[in-house]
Order: structure tokens, then sequence, then C-alpha cells
């Protein structure tokens, strides 16, 4: 039979057991890799992809303690804007640290008359006007709402300008369900607002002139070949 410090330890845990699991207290989550964006209150956090664009949005479980559920939106787009600006900065750092190489058509060493130049710079010109019209529909700006329909938003050229939530959903809804809909609007409106980059899709004509600058001595090398003495007597001998 226990005895009477075993019915005493007994009794003592049934007067603190009331049911409920004891939940450990949460560590700070570890800080991610990629390029993140977070609010002032550091309930919010967004993080992206190196080109910016929104990879998923995560709030601290215990959110609602530390902000108004009506000044959830500032913060999530705050959270937002700063993501961009380091996913900016990373890029711009790792340009200065890796410089992308000289683009280079190995291949083609043929000489380059008037006709030829004259027909690259018209041929970059054209690849230029296309680049300025995607330019200038990604600076018009662009709205988006959730499948759910409590979240909308509004972008320009890849900056969040707006964030609506309707504060007595996000006041009673779980984390998981505000922060699908929170990823699903700022996708859309990255995805809506922000061009193609030009140099994922550079024209031939632009590569080709490129290739020659980043590589004078090609240039002058294919248009001396061009007005030698040696070509130009091949050329009055046909």
């Amino acid at each position: 039979m226990p005895d009477e410090e075993e019915w005493a330890f007994e009794a003592e845990i049934d007067l603190w057991d009331d049911g409920e699991t004891l939940v450990k207290p949460q560590e700070d989550e570890p800080e991610p890799g990629g390029p993140t964006g977070r609010d002032p209150d550091r309930v919010v956090t967004v993080v992206v992809s190196d080109e910016a664009a929104i990879l998923h949005v995560k709030l601290a479980v215990d959110w609602k303690s530390k902000v108004d559920p009506r000044a959830l939106d500032t913060s999530v787009l705050t959270a937002a804007n700063a993501a961009t600006i380091d996913a900016m900065l990373r890029q711009t750092r790792d340009v200065q640290e890796n410089p992308p190489s000289p683009l280079r058509s190995a291949a083609d060493e043929a000489p380059l008359t008037a006709h030829d130049v004259l027909r690259l710079g018209d041929a970059v010109m054209a690849e230029v006007d296309e680049i300025s019209a995607r330019l200038a529909v990604a600076d018009r700006p662009v709205a988006a709402t959730s499948s759910g329909g409590h979240v909308s938003g509004t972008a320009q050229s890849g900056r969040y300008v707006s964030l609506d939530i309707d504060p007595t959903w996000a006041s009673i809804a779980r984390n998981a369900e505000i922060e699908a809909e929170l990823t699903e609007v700022l996708k859309s409106l990255h995805r809506d607002s922000v061009p193609d980059a030009p140099g994922r899709h550079v024209g031939k004509a632009t590569a080709e002139l490129l290739s020659l600058v980043h590589d004078p001595d090609r240039l002058i090398r294919r248009v001396q070949v061009h007005g030698s003495p040696a070509s130009k007597e091949g050329a009055e001998d046909r």
C-alpha cells in the first residue's frame, strides 16, 4: 500500500491538474536565411526570394496581445516593403562582390560595316522600346483581393502601397488562415506590379552590343578587318 507521503504527493498533483496540457514557452525562431522583413513590433515576418517574390508571411503566436487587429495591416505592409528592400540590397551587394562576366559571342568575328552598325543600333532601340513598354505597364497601380475576401491591397512598381485586413475576422481567425490570405494577396501584387527583369531577357541585338562594348579589342579588330588594306584590295579585285 502507498504510504502517507505518496498519498499526499498524488493529492497535490490532482489540485494542479486542470485538464490543460502544459505548453513549453516558445523560443525565438531562427533567422530566415533569405531576404526578410519585419515590423517594429516584430509580430509579422515576410520572407521573399532573391528577386523579392513573396514566399510566405508568418505571424507571431502572440501577435494579438501586442498589436490591435485594426493595425495589423500596417504591420504587414511595413514588413513586406522591408523584405523587398532587403532583397534589393542583397542584389546590389551581390553584383558589387561578383560582377557579371562580359557577354561574348566568340563565334562572331565577321567584319563590321557601316550598314552592320546602323542595323545593330536600330535593333537595340527596338528592344529598348519593348522593355520601356513593359516598365510603363508595371508603373500602373494594381490591386488584389484574397479568395476569402478578408484581405485586399494595392501595389505599384513592386512597392506595396496599401493593405486592408478585416479586423473582425483577424481577431478570431487562426494564424494559419490569416497568413494564407496575406500570402495570396502579396504574391498577386508582386507578380502584377513587377515586370520581368530586363537582364533575364536580353535581346539578341542588345547582347551583341554589350559583347562588343565589353571587349573593345574585339570591336577594333572587327572594324579593322573590314577597313584593312588587304580587305580593300580583295574588294577591288572582285
